[in-house]
């Protein structure tokens, strides 16, 4: 897994809010410091919303950092708690970490490509955003 890890994801990078967001993590929109000249990303809360994936690190605050906005991509997940199949939808955590969304009206930021039931996994997915409809 590389910066340049997919060839059919388009990626972009932003200024970030955050003194430290780590690769392979979900980021959102940072509505208090973006303008309309410049976007900021922090790093998504629990169920956030996502704009999109980091594919590296930052360790500072106010510096850029490369984000998946769409396509497949690698996502640090934690499927300790509930275990995530291929084809689970996932959401942010507190950490910016994939785990399963199962609630009904959940925002979703991606589709986990992989199994996961292990704290820290990296696995593919598909950055798809929606929200989690539950059949009746």
């Amino acid at each position: 897994m590389s910066a340049s890890e997919g060839k059919a994801t388009r990626q972009a990078g932003f200024k970030c809010s955050d003194s430290t967001i780590s690769a392979y993590r979900f980021v959102t929109v940072d509505a208090s410091n973006s303008t309309a000249a410049e976007t900021v990303v922090a790093l998504a809360g629990a169920g956030e919303l996502a704009l999109g994936v980091t594919y590296e690190s930052t360790a500072a605050a106010d510096r850029t950092v490369g984000v998946n906005l769409e396509g497949v991509c690698f996502l640090e997940v934690d499927g300790s708690g509930t275990a995530i199949a291929a084809g689970d939808r996932l959401k942010s955590d507190a950490d910016g970490m994939g785990v399963k969304s199962a609630a009904d009206g959940e925002e979703y930021g991606a589709i986990a490509l992989a199994a996961s039931s292990a704290d820290g996994d990296v696995i593919p997915v598909m950055i798809a955003r929606g929200t989690q409809s539950v059949p009746a």
